[in-house]
């Protein structure tokens, strides 16, 4: 009896430590017993499963919309767009500026001691095209001329009016204007001359010369990108006549001109 019960006891240790070495050497959860899980070949007890509140989401997390869905703006969000700086009553961009005035103009010449002088009421237009270089910095191409109708001549002592003729000097070259924030003006415009005197279907021509041209003057804006304007402008001319020892002629010209710029 005693030797069945010490062989019972031997079978039943045996079987304890075969489930042991079974838990120690699992290959899956269900060889450990109750809520234990393999881990690495080792029955362990699993760790409590935590629930995260639906609220839970990082700020910085952004859903990838799953393929052929479409977003909506409260499911994306983009970069804001800056808006486009605005040109309204600015002097940005490209310039154009016709003017049209009125004056004074007088020229003379001297030869063999004799001095010339024509003068008379003027007349004057011109157009500059360009482009602002920067805010209120304009760079433009400028025509510009200066035109008496039945001038005056002096020739020596002797004056005569009205004379059937009509006197014109001519002027191409580059053009500087700088604005202030109350939209004065300046202009600058250094340019090549021509004159010239027509009288009975005859045209005499000085050669080509030096010229220059200032204006100062006030715009008013009309709409986002008209201004009218008047200035007071001055023009200087200095032309070589044509012919065997010609004289200089020297001019001068102050007019007041209406414009209308774009900008």
């Amino acid at each position: 009896m005693i030797r069945y019960t010490q062989f019972i006891a031997v079978v039943l240790i045996a079987l304890a430590a075969g489930a042991s070495r079974a838990e120690e050497g699992c290959s899956k959860d269900t060889d450990c017993k109750g809520a234990r899980i393999c881990v690495q070949r080792q029955c362990m007890e699993a760790a409590p499963k935590v629930e995260m509140p639906a609220n839970a989401v990082p700020a910085s997390f952004t859903p990838v919309p799953a393929p052929g869905a479409t977003s909506t703006p409260s499911e994306t969000s983009s970069p804001a767009t800056p808006a486009l700086e605005s040109t309204v009553n600015r002097h940005l961009g490209g310039f154009v500026r016709p003017d049209l005035g009125f004056g004074y103009l007088t020229t003379s010449a001297s030869q063999s001691g004799r001095d010339v002088n024509i003068n008379g009421v003027a007349g004057t237009f011109g157009i500059a095209v360009g482009g602002a270089i920067s805010e209120n910095q304009v760079l433009a191409f400028h025509v510009w001329d200066i035109v008496v109708a039945n001038p005056t001549v002096t020739a020596g002592n002797t004056t005569v009016k009205n004379v059937s003729a009509t006197l014109t000097y001519i002027a191409i070259g580059p053009e500087y204007t700088t604005y202030s924030k109350s939209n004065y003006y300046f202009s600058v415009s250094p340019a090549l001359t021509r004159g010239s005197i027509s009288s009975n279907n005859t045209t005499t021509d000085t050669n080509w010369g030096f010229g220059l041209r200032t204006a100062l003057g006030k715009e008013w804006w009309v709409s986002d990108h008209w201004g009218l304007g008047l200035a007071a402008q001055v023009s200087f001319t200095v032309n070589q006549d044509s012919g065997t020892n010609p004289p200089a002629w020297t001019g001068w010209g102050a007019t007041i001109a209406f414009s209308a710029t774009y900008n």
